[in-house]
């Protein structure tokens, strides 16, 4: 018997709880290993990290239903299915293409039509369960958003440098034909004020997913595979609905910006007519944001909130230096002359395009 995936033990694990009672983790493994007819040599299989495969499974299956509200835990190790998962058990059969206005069914178990295209358009970097999952949080192709390397180390028990090292494999440019992918980037680009909140819901109803997906996921989706346009436009949406200093702030920021004040000069760039591109590898550097559409390119640094000091400070001239010396003009914005000093910031950076490009009107 193949080893089942995180996916395929979702519905088996919730029909081992469908009697209401509590069951211990360790009960449901042994169940769901019967069930799957899984051999000795199976069970001890483990992963890179040394924790056993088959548990690390059955445990990621315990997450993902418990996210969803279809069980709880009422105490430490223990699960119970709750009224919710009772009612995805026995799902009205979702008709292939609904009407918009028609009722969600009864939620579904399992990857649905755009996680499942998206797997697929990853190619061999989502060789395994673990590689595909590790894509699936880095990405945020699921209901929490995107996480940063750090917390998906934690939760997978890889390496921050293995990581970076899948997600530039799964890169794939310009793929080409990618059906459901271009269906919900249509439908963002055609509704692009829905409430994010809701954005699973009418996909749902649109028959192309069946678990929850973030918007922050569907925009790295986007930019993995090509769809520049509707990236920009979903930038956008992210930073209109983000709700400042809340704790998912974290989890909507697009890659691959690295703050929020980083998006907002971007965007602002946009609407001048001019296209940044964010995060670009200069030689052994990597600018902020990069505007390669004028007569000379254009490096802006973004400041945090807190002004680099010391040893950073100091490399941070360092590499200014060396830009100039490679033809780039540098452009350095700090935070709180973005915040504090707005007109007067922005319209010296509008005076610094228009030099850079005077026959193009920059509002």
């Amino acid at each position: 018997m193949t080893m089942p995936s995180i996916e395929q033990l979702g519905t088996p694990l919730l029909e081992e709880l469908a009697d209401g009672a509590e069951h211990s983790t360790r009960e449901l493994r042994e169940r769901l290993a019967l069930r799957f007819g899984l051999n000795a040599a199976e069970l001890a299989e483990r992963m890179p990290d040394g924790r056993y495969l088959f548990h690390n499974r059955v445990q990621w299956a315990r997450t993902h239903l418990k996210k969803r509200g279809l069980i709880e835990y009422p105490r430490r190790s223990f699960s119970r299915i709750t009224a919710a998962g009772l009612e995805a058990l026995t799902p009205a059969p979702f008709p292939a293409t609904p009407p918009i206005d028609a009722p969600l069914a009864a939620p579904f178990i399992g990857p649905g039509p755009l996680e499942a295209e998206l797997r697929a358009l990853t190619g061999p970097a989502a060789a395994t369960e673990e590689d595909w999952l590790a894509i699936r949080l880095l990405n945020g192709w699921g209901a929490e958003g995107v996480l940063s390397y750090a917390e998906v180390a934690r939760q997978t028990g890889r390496p921050v440098a293995e990581l970076l090292e899948l997600g530039r494999r799964c890169r794939r440019g310009d793929i080409g034909d990618a059906p459901m992918l271009d269906a919900v980037l249509a439908f963002a680009c055609a509704h692009p004020w829905v409430d994010v909140a809701e954005f699973s819901f009418h996909l749902a109803q649109l028959g192309l997913v069946w678990s929850p997906f973030s918007v922050a996921g569907i925009c790295e989706a986007a930019r993995r595979f090509g769809r520049d346009p509707q990236w920009r436009m979903l930038v956008r949406v992210l930073a209109t609905s983000r709700g400042k200093g809340s704790p998912d702030d974290c989890r909507r920021l697009p890659r691959p910006f690295e703050s929020w004040f980083e998006v907002e000069v971007f965007l602002f760039l946009e609407d001048l007519g001019y296209r940044a591109r964010p995060q670009v590898r200069i030689g052994q550097y990597r600018a902020d944001l990069v505007v390669d559409d004028l007569a000379t390119l254009l490096v802006i640094e973004c400041d945090g909130e807190v002004w680099h000091r010391g040893d950073r400070a100091d490399r941070d001239r360092a590499r200014e230096h060396d830009l100039l010396g490679d033809g780039y003009t540098v452009v350095r914005i700090s935070y709180a002359d973005w915040c504090e000093r707005t007109a007067r910031t922005q319209a010296a950076l509008r005076a610094t395009l228009h030099e850079l490009d005077p026959l193009r009107t920059a509002g």
